[in-house]
């Protein structure tokens, strides 16, 4: 649990503040170019400035992963939105038609019970759309138990294909949902009990484990069980492999990680094969690894991982990594992310805000434009097809904004809306 929703949290405050609180209009913006072109800092041997051919991608069809606030949707190319806390039934948002609808067809509903098919329960924390169908985790029974449900997009009764219960008052259950992929739903099933001690209720015990569901034989399997209250960050799954950030405060082999003279606890990105149980480390701190706490580091089958001044690209098919995008000497890293099958590296100095969307599939590379400013124009968060949901700066409020996803590539953030 403070792997899954600790780290999503952290991320969107990081994300909120980096981005909107040092935001200033710029007066002598200058003029959207009229193509992008080829950043000189790229592996692709490329050091010329060429126009780039705008490409775009379908959502993943696997390594689907499970949101708490936009859920992108395949089948409708837009989105499933739901409020952040005590949402009971969802709704769609088309950005085509830039209009919002309950997606319940029958007439004088008033979507509070299971006979709506867009209800799913007392609280929704986590939801995706995955092979035609909806699977959320709920919360329910004063939030002390976790399901998680199913219904098909098209309508159908709500199925429940787990249900976690306290035992007794002094137990709760609050499971995540990271995603789904290759049949499979993967999970963090938790149990937390509570004891009464100076006439205050405390946390006495906490119990983790990381399992994956399988949706066909509906059989539950535990993978992972926690150490210490403690659980990996889950980056991404594809077949057998799952990719997982963790921190250590020693080698597998016992002997003490250092970093310029710290013994403290460090870094490393590693595969899982979840049938076999082998490990492989991707890299750790030893190579100046660099953690994150971006939810968004795997797309399909890559996930993205920084070292020193590069970014690069681990294929959980291949379990290869590929070198794809190194930084000037001097400047820093603000963020970096992968949506819509490219890598958007941000970066800067205290003053300058440079930008750039990497390829992961042949390394082509578009220099987004930042308007002389300190920070990005808009900054993507979400992706359905063919749009970016995000922060727009310009506006200079928390609202989201829409863009399409070849607006934003020609850095057009005039063409944003909501």
């Amino acid at each position: 649990m403070k792997r899954h929703f600790a780290a999503i949290f952290v991320c969107m405050a990081v994300l909120l503040a980096s981005f909107t609180g040092c935001y200033s209009p710029q007066e002598n913006a200058p003029s959207v170019p009229t193509a992008p072109t080829q950043a000189a800092q790229t592996e692709s041997g490329s050091s010329a400035e060429e126009p780039v051919e705008i490409k775009t991608y379908p959502l993943p069809e696997e390594n689907v992963q499970a949101d708490r606030i936009y859920a992108p949707s395949p089948s409708t190319g837009g989105f499933w939105t739901f409020a952040v806390f005590n949402a009971s039934s969802i709704q769609a948002y088309d950005p085509v038609t830039r209009t919002s609808y309950i997606p319940c067809y029958q007439a004088g509903c008033k979507h509070n019970d299971e006979s709506c098919t867009a209800y799913f329960g007392k609280e929704i924390t986590a939801l995706a759309e995955y092979r035609g169908n909806f699977y959320a985790m709920i919360c329910y029974n004063d939030d002390t138990a976790s399901a998680l449900v199913t219904r098909p997009v098209s309508g159908g009764p709500l199925e429940v294909l787990a249900r976690w219960e306290p035992e007794n008052e002094n137990e709760v259950h609050r499971c995540g949902f990271y995603g789904l992929s290759f049949g499979k739903a993967y999970l963090t099933v938790a149990k937390e009990t509570f004891a009464m001690e100076d006439g205050q209720e405390e946390l006495a015990d906490e119990e983790y484990s990381d399992c994956y569901l399988d949706l066909e034989t509906g059989e539950l399997v535990e993978y992972m069980a926690d150490e210490d209250g403690y659980l990996p960050y889950m980056h991404g799954v594809w077949g057998d492999v799952a990719v997982f950030q963790d921190w250590y405060a020693d080698r597998p082999d016992g002997t003490p990680v250092k970093r310029d003279g710290s013994e403290d606890y460090n870094f490393r990105l590693y595969s899982k094969n979840l049938r076999t149980g082998e490990e492989k480390t991707i890299v750790d701190v030893t190579e100046n690894f660099i953690w994150t706490a971006d939810p968004h580091v795997s797309w399909g089958q890559y996930t993205v991982y920084q070292v020193d001044r590069s970014v690069y690209v681990y294929d959980m098919e291949t379990q290869t990594s590929k070198k794809l995008f190194t930084h000037e000497p001097g400047w820093d890293f603000y963020n970096y992310m992968i949506l819509d099958g490219h890598v958007i590296v941000i970066g800067g100095t205290e003053d300058t805000c440079r930008a750039w969307a990497i390829d992961v599939t042949d390394g082509s590379v578009i220099e987004l434009d930042t308007l002389g400013g300190d920070v990005m124009p808009f900054s993507a968060h979400y992706e359905c097809n063919g749009y970016f949901v995000g922060l727009l700066h310009a506006s200079n409020n928390a609202d989201k904004y829409y863009i399409s996803k070849e607006d934003y590539y020609r850095s057009n953030y005039d063409g944003a809306f909501r």
